[in-house]
Parts: structure tokens; C-alpha cells; sequence
């Protein structure tokens, strides 16, 4: 495992492992209510947030409000932003993460419950965050291949067991 995929596995372990998500959030322009795809808030059930925002490869991820403190600087470019909350209930027991097998890149990650009755699929596909609710994990690995052509790397834990990784490529 290099470095930059142990700081990720890290970071998801920090912010997701065995963490209750209630809410999705998505935030809209306040100008014309146009959605910003670029970021994206999972609101835990204690009220708190993990935020995630992409331009580019690798996405930013903070634990702010975009009122409290605008991490991702999107006043920079939006006079205002508005919330809209999507009700999920996700006891978050088992996760993969998808790296390119080419590049430092984070593809996606797939957040599930243990028995995979709730989950969500994440895909960072450079300046846009995609979220697919309640798929499998073949149909996410589906999802995945559809969208990196080289292939990919994934990395999974399931709550209490180390990361284990394998390799998995696309077939094209």
C-alpha cells in the first residue's frame, strides 16, 4: 500500500467507519437553484458532517458546514447556496474504496451496512460527485468500470477487519 492510498484508508476510517449517516445533502445556487455537483455533505445522525468537494482528481473532504466555515471556497464563485437534505438511513459496517490502478486518483467508494441492505456508491468523476442508493456490490463494481478505463484498485473493510486489497481490472 503506498502512501497516498494508507492516507485515504486512514481518512475513511477517521470520518466513515461505523459512522451513522441520516442525510444526504446537496447544496443548489441560490442565483438560479442550479445543483452544484462538485460537493457534497453526508450529515451524521449526532448533527455533524463529512463534506466532500472535487475539481479534478482528488477530493477535498471537511467536517464544516459551508455557513460555518467555507472550506472549499465556494463563495468564492456562489453569492449563496441553498440545502437540500435527501433522508438516508446508513449504519456505515463495511466500505470500498477505488483507486485508479494508473494514478494517485480516488475513483469512488461504496458505504454499506453489513448485510447490504442500505448503501451508497460514490463516484468522483473529476468535476462532478455522482451517488447511487441501494445498489449491490457487483452492480457498483459495474458502475465503476464503466467509468475508469484503465482499471482499478480496491481496497474494503468490513467494521473490526484490517484493509485488504486487491486488484481488479476493466474489461474493455
Amino acid at each position: 500500500m503506498n502512501n497516498y492510498i494508507l492516507s485515504f484508508t486512514k481518512k475513511f476510517d477517521h470520518f466513515f467507519v461505523q459512522k451513522e449517516i441520516s442525510n444526504i445533502i446537496y447544496l443548489h445556487d441560490e442565483d438560479d437553484n442550479e445543483k452544484l455537483d462538485h460537493v457534497l455533505f453526508f450529515e451524521k445522525d449526532d448533527g455533524n458532517v463529512i463534506g466532500l468537494y472535487i475539481r479534478g482528481m482528488n477530493p477535498l473532504i471537511s467536517v464544516n458546514r459551508v455557513y460555518d466555515l467555507d472550506d472549499f471556497n465556494l463563495f468564492a464563485s456562489y453569492e449563496g447556496v441553498i440545502e437540500s437534505k435527501e433522508n438516508v438511513k446508513l449504519r456505515i459496517e463495511y466500505i470500498s474504496l477505488f483507486f485508479s490502478s494508473e494514478y494517485n486518483e480516488l475513483l469512488g467508494f461504496y458505504l454499506s451496512n453489513i448485510d447490504v441492505s442500505s448503501s451508497l456508491l460514490v463516484l468522483l468523476l473529476q468535476d462532478e460527485i455522482n451517488v447511487k442508493k441501494n445498489c449491490s456490490k457487483s452492480d457498483a463494481s459495474k458502475l465503476l468500470k464503466k467509468y475508469s478505463n484503465e482499471g482499478y484498485i480496491t481496497y474494503e473493510k468490513n467494521c473490526g477487519n484490517d484493509w485488504k486489497g486487491m486488484k481488479k481490472e476493466c474489461q474493455h
